[in-house]
């Protein structure tokens, strides 16, 4: 089975009729104000107050504004080790994730599997003319496919067979409509590095 993307799914997402007034321009303003209101020193994942990202993400749809994707992006570049070991959760529990992503959404977790896909991807940063190249990959925990971006190069990996781990914060379930089936749920995750097991 041929895995897409995410940044695939965004490109499709953001494809739609020009002209759009109402609730969909009031929303685009909200962002827009957001993404300058922001300030560097805002958590990994704002969760409270006005600047709250939750209500801006929406599972199984393949969207993540950019102001979110880049402060988060931003954030766990300059993340130490003692930062991840003190902000992860004891346990990640995938079935639980997919069924109540809200409840975990933007919590860092340790997630290890086998790896199945990984590719470069280049993706500009909004507002500034640069481009910022992130690895996407998917990982199996046992069948079950976990797709990811990691802000720096990892080490060559054997697809297929490598076991590898990351940190990572909680973003979202990403849905695979299937026909005469139901939905493939994956969750989504933003994280810094990808370490291979030796």
């Amino acid at each position: 089975m041929k895995l897409l993307t995410l940044p695939l799914f965004l490109a499709l997402a953001s494809c739609g009729k020009p002209g759009l007034r109402g609730p969909l321009a009031e929303l685009r303003a909200e962002i827009q104000e957001l993404e300058r209101s922001i300030p560097p020193e805002a958590p990994l994942w704002p969760d409270q107050g006005e600047n709250a990202f939750n209500k801006y993400i929406e599972d199984y749809t393949p969207r993540i504004p950019d102001f979110i994707y880049n402060h988060v992006s931003t954030k766990l570049a300059g993340m130490t080790e003692a930062e991840f070991d003190a902000g992860v959760q004891p346990k990640f529990d995938i079935e639980e994730t997919i069924a109540r992503p809200a409840a975990y959404r933007g919590k860092l977790y340790r997630v290890s599997g086998r790896i199945g896909h990984l590719a470069p991807e280049r993706h500009k940063v909004e507002g500034t003319g640069k481009i910022r190249e992130v690895f996407a990959g998917t990982m199996f925990v046992g069948e079950q496919p976990v797709h990811f971006h990691v802000v720096l190069k990892p080490d060559v990996l054997y697809l297929g067979t490598d076991e590898v781990d990351f940190i990572g914060v909680f973003v979202k379930v990403l849905g695979y409509p299937k026909p005469g089936e139901p939905t493939l749920a994956a969750p989504f995750f933003m994280a810094r590095s990808l370490r291979k097991y030796y």
